[in-house]
């Protein structure tokens, strides 16, 4: 801080929009809203405020910030600044927490109200997501509560360290969720009728409602089956879903969850798939008795050996060499 005391002071502005930000991020999930409320500008007046309010302290020099930061910021009143023109001391601090919390009672309420929905769902995805909100919204009550103890007879023991640990375990637990749940990174939506619901309850019955999400997931699970195998884009070895996304210039974050819906696997198990059906292919030609069992793979789009073995195991009951054998029994008799 001392050392960049120009960044100081501004944590208290991503601190105000990081709630509500997020209550609109699970707004948007829950109910797959293609409208942007024109009044989430009004989330940011708080933001706007504590910049107005702390613009004399930002066009300070470096070394008055100096001072100001070894006199409040590095000892008990660190998060109790002073400088404000507009505010009373200590306001910006005690509002933040009041803030946070609002937005994220908002949030659980918005997730118990379509639990019901959102669990009876025979996707498994949609488990995953519900899952991953719950969890989100509940690590950032546990960064948020040690500051409430503030309120409490100005507790001493909320320092820079007891932040810095609450907020880090946070980001760390969010990052091991996710380690556990890698399909989440690709982006979703719901698989089923938390829109539909929505929609009965504005459109008229004589109003047609069109496609529902289902139908749609699966008309795209076609157009990306019938894209790989008229392609052959299996082949190319490390193929992503990045690829594929550009390919059909459809965004990931909708190619996944149609994956997931149709097929109940992630993109690469997919892929795979049809890798061990070519494979299949070329052995009813008799090329397994040309190539080796690496060059198969390889001409099937396997990158390595491990992967092929491993894929064609999972999916046929048996190693690569396992069926061969029984190939090569079948055909003598």
């Amino acid at each position: 801080m001392l050392d960049f005391p120009h960044i100081s002071r501004t944590g208290n502005i991503s601190a105000y929009l990081i709630a509500p930000l997020f209550f609109l991020f699970v707004k948007k999930i829950i109910y797959r809203e293609e409208k942007v409320e024109r009044w989430r500008w009004l989330f940011a007046i708080p933001s706007i405020g504590y910049i107005v309010d702390y613009f004399p302290y930002y066009i300070s020099s470096a070394s008055e910030k100096v001072e100001m930061i070894q006199s409040q910021q590095l000892n008990y009143n660190h998060f109790l600044f002073k400088e404000g023109i507009f505010f009373p001391d200590e306001f910006h601090f005690f509002f933040r927490q009041v803030w946070l919390l609002i937005f994220l009672v908002l949030v659980f309420n918005l997730l118990w109200k379509n639990k019901n929905q959102l669990n009876r769902e025979e996707s498994h995805l949609n488990r995953y997501i519900f899952n991953f909100l719950v969890f989100i919204t509940s690590i950032l009550c546990f960064a948020i509560l040690p500051g409430f103890f503030r309120f409490i007879d100005r507790w001493g023991g909320f320092t820079i360290e007891v932040q810095t640990l609450t907020v880090s375990t946070a980001l760390i637990g969010a990052g091991i969720f996710l380690v556990f749940n890698p399909r989440l990174l690709y982006g979703f939506y719901w698989s089923g009728s938390v829109q539909e619901e929505v929609k009965k309850k504005e459109i008229s019955p004589a109003k047609p409602v069109g496609y529902s999400q289902s139908e749609e997931l699966e008309q795209l699970c076609k157009q990306l089956t019938d894209l790989v195998q008229s392609q052959k884009l299996y082949l190319k070895q490390g193929i992503t879903i990045n690829d594929l996304s550009n390919e059909l210039n459809i965004p990931v974050y909708k190619i996944s969850p149609a994956i997931n819906l149709c097929y109940d696997t992630n993109f690469n198990q997919w892929i795979n798939k049809f890798r061990i059906e070519e494979f299949n292919r070329l052995v009813e030609k008799g090329e397994h008795n040309l190539l080796t069992l690496d060059g198969l793979a390889s001409k099937c789009g396997f990158s390595n050996r491990t992967t092929f073995i491993s894929s064609f195991k999972k999916i046929n009951g048996k190693t690569p060499s396992e069926y061969l054998k029984e190939k090569t029994m079948i055909s003598s008799n």
